[in-house]
């Protein structure tokens, strides 16, 4: 007798300890995630990069100085090597690269070198990554003129940001 009442006890607790069910509502209308807005680049260009060059939707904005070109781009985040591979044809392992941060935005800089047919062109670039987006900033010179146009690259750099407001591209004029 005293057997029949143990199976019960045994069955009531072994009950009690079972998967709790997890239920997941549903909605008729399919639900997108909201994507994060690209933000916009605040940058402060000397008088005579006024205008891009060239502008497109995917390779961004070129702008043409008698010294130095810069590039101006946004495109998605996720991998920063293939980033900084596209705009410098380098990768990330082959160069020493400075990690800040800059408001919300991890900020990666660094300096490279390549030689090309009309010899070693200097450069410098930056990506801000907001974790949605890479907005890339690079400067190109040839090797002769990099150490004259430092200055103004020092400054253009230096005001390369994400805008809070409707502030984009500035030219100083």
């Amino acid at each position: 007798m005293k057997k029949l009442w143990v199976i019960p006890l045994v069955v009531f607790l072994l009950v009690g300890c079972g998967k709790k069910e997890n239920l997941e509502t549903m909605s008729d209308v399919p639900v997108a995630p909201v994507a994060a807005m690209e933000q916009r680049i605040q940058l402060q260009l000397p008088p005579e990069l006024s205008a891009p060059a060239l502008e497109s939707e995917t390779a961004g904005k070129l702008y043409l100085c008698d010294d130095y070109s810069v590039t101006v781009q946004t495109v998605s985040a996720g991998d920063l090597d293939k980033t900084i591979r596209n705009a410098t044809g380098i990768g990330r392992d082959e160069l020493q690269i400075l990690q800040t941060r800059q408001g919300n935005a991890k900020r990666y800089q660094w300096v490279w070198s390549a030689n090309g047919e009309t010899g070693t062109q200097v450069g410098r670039g930056c990506v801000l990554d907001d974790g949605t987006y890479h907005y890339v900033l690079t400067a190109m010179a040839d090797e002769e003129m990099a150490g004259k146009v430092s200055e103004q690259w020092r400054e253009i750099f230096t005001s390369f940001s994400l805008a809070t407001e409707r502030e984009e591209i500035s030219t100083g004029s």
